[in-house]
């Protein structure tokens, strides 16, 4: 008998994890990548935005939920699109229904360059195709 909370596989654009059983990533549709998500890489994250080189990366959405922020950006980045949320988490005792009082909103960024591509892939995502 195998474990009920063994992971079958993983989603390659947002890193939640299945049971065996499933094959699509029920929240952007992606096909499962068997296994364990790997562990994040904190190397190559985005640098701290004092810190970049060049231009600073554009924010092309602002969500109120670190959650869809973080879904979107696995959705960009399934696209070929590098982003990032920032903050990438939110760390408070009370939790998201504070954020969500307190109007607080979690920025996807994007390199400059790609900027009117990753509104495009919004405007697909929004639109249903």
């Amino acid at each position: 008998m195998s474990n009920l909370n063994e992971v079958g596989g993983y989603c390659p654009a947002c890193g939640a994890e299945y049971r065996s059983g499933y094959d699509t990533c029920a929240d952007d549709g992606t096909p499962l990548t068997p296994g364990p998500a790997p562990e994040p890489d904190h190397e190559t994250g985005p640098p701290e935005r004092s810190a970049q080189p060049g231009p600073a990366w554009e924010p092309v959405a602002e969500l109120r939920s670190s959650d869809e922020a973080h879904i979107l950006a696995g959705r960009l980045q399934a696209e070929g699109i590098e982003a990032f949320v920032d903050p990438p988490q939110h760390h408070s005792y009370y939790g998201a229904a504070t954020a969500a009082v307190l109007n607080y909103r979690f920025k996807v960024l994007v390199p400059p360059h790609r900027l009117l591509e990753a509104a495009e892939v919004i405007r697909d995502i929004e639109s249903g195709t």
